[in-house]
């Protein structure tokens, strides 16, 4: 697994850091989150396995992708538009956080973009899908909780 990137410097490359493999993904927030988007009032804090950076955020979501890039691209630059709402091609993982943060869905792009812009990201490469969604497998059944994970919902 790769250190955390800070999506900031990931978005001002184009992605280019970012390989265009399969693999698994983890999102890392600021720890001041977890009481801002209510994840300590809905769950119990104490007793769930976090996953924390080097740097102290906290990992709330993870995925797995066909291709990294994309993926990271697709989920922290996405447009919000109508018909990606109405098609259900918007990414979920960013839908939840637009609401989670209160954004305006027309007019949040602005405000969603720069909240992605505080968050850090780490991935694993994997050789094929297949071996992505074994590591995807374990790492939600391992120890660790997502609380931002809907269960049973996979994005590939």
């Amino acid at each position: 697994m790769t250190e955390p990137q800070p999506l900031s410097v990931l978005r001002a490359k184009g992605w280019s850091g970012v390989p265009s493999s399969p693999g698994v993904y983890w999102w890392y927030f600021l720890r001041t989150e977890l009481d801002r988007l209510r994840v300590a009032e809905l769950c119990d804090v104490p007793r769930l396995q976090l996953r924390f950076a080097t740097d102290g955020k906290v990992c709330l979501y993870h995925g797995m992708a066909n291709n990294l890039a994309e993926r990271v691209e697709w989920h922290a630059a996405q447009k919000l538009t109508l018909k990606c709402l109405e098609s259900g091609l918007l990414s979920t993982f960013r839908f939840s956080l637009l609401a989670l943060n209160d954004f305006d869905y027309l007019g949040g792009s602005p405000q969603i973009d720069d909240f992605f812009d505080s968050l850090s990201i780490s991935w694993l490469a994997a050789r094929t899908r297949d071996e992505a969604e074994a590591l995807e497998r374990l790492e939600l059944q391992g120890t660790y909780h997502y609380p931002l994970n809907i269960p049973g919902q996979q994005e590939a």
